[in-house]
């Protein structure tokens, strides 16, 4: 298959690496760059850290805190997180919220919330204080266009939205386009008109594959 990766770099490249060991062509359109933001940490230190993209493990420049409990939204970020020198990585489940109550089950009560300047609502546990500082801007990028391939793969509401958006600028017929999404929720933040839509049944990428078929080496079943 040939797929469209718009996951940012440098996690783009990792993905186009992967869908190369099972066979498959990427194309790399990256709709998403970040950049470091300069902040200022707590005067009071927390007892856990939370990590909701990989982009804040990697921007944060967190050292005096990676040997805290580190509360992680998913694979990616725990990755990011490893390779950032944090110590402790704890998943704690596929979205933000759950991560919340996961942490708010563990008897934490000061939590630092490393974190981009965009943001999804969630709701706060009553027995938690959480110290949000933003750590990074992530600034959307143009499309150029959409090569013929079997699938756009889509990683975020924000770059889902900024993927229709474009395609509707460049005069691009959403009918000629198949895409796959982390979840039914990015799918749903594309819009509809789609050839085909496709939404994992796990926020993970390896079950984004799986959900396109994308798993298998050339002439495997």
């Amino acid at each position: 298959m040939r797929l469209l990766v718009t996951r940012p770099l440098p996690g783009g490249e990792a993905t186009a690496a992967r869908l190369a060991e099972h066979g498959h062509a990427a194309i790399l359109a990256p709709l998403m760059v970040a950049e470091p933001l300069a902040w200022q940490p707590p005067a009071t230190p927390p007892q856990a850290i939370m990590l909701t993209s990989a982009f804040a493990a990697r921007l944060a420049a967190a050292e005096a805190w990676h040997g805290l409990p580190t509360y992680v939204v998913g694979a990616a970020t725990a990755m990011a997180a490893r390779l950032a020198g944090f110590a402790d990585i704890r998943d704690g489940g596929g979205t933000a919220q759950a991560l919340l109550d996961t942490v708010a089950a563990a008897g934490i009560t000061a939590l630092l919330h490393l974190a981009g300047e965009d943001r999804t609502l969630v709701v706060i546990p009553a027995v938690l204080q959480v110290d949000t500082r933003s750590v990074y801007r992530a600034r959307l990028l143009p499309l150029v266009g959409v090569p013929a391939v079997d699938w756009v793969m889509l990683y975020s509401a924000r770059t889902a939205g900024h993927f229709a958006a474009e395609c509707d600028r460049l005069g691009i017929d959403r009918a000629t386009i198949a895409i796959a999404a982390l979840s039914a929720g990015i799918i749903t933040a594309a819009g509809t008109g789609w050839r085909a839509t496709r939404a994992a049944p796990a926020p993970s990428e390896a079950a984004l594959l799986a959900a396109i078929g994308a798993t298998c080496h050339k002439g495997e079943p």
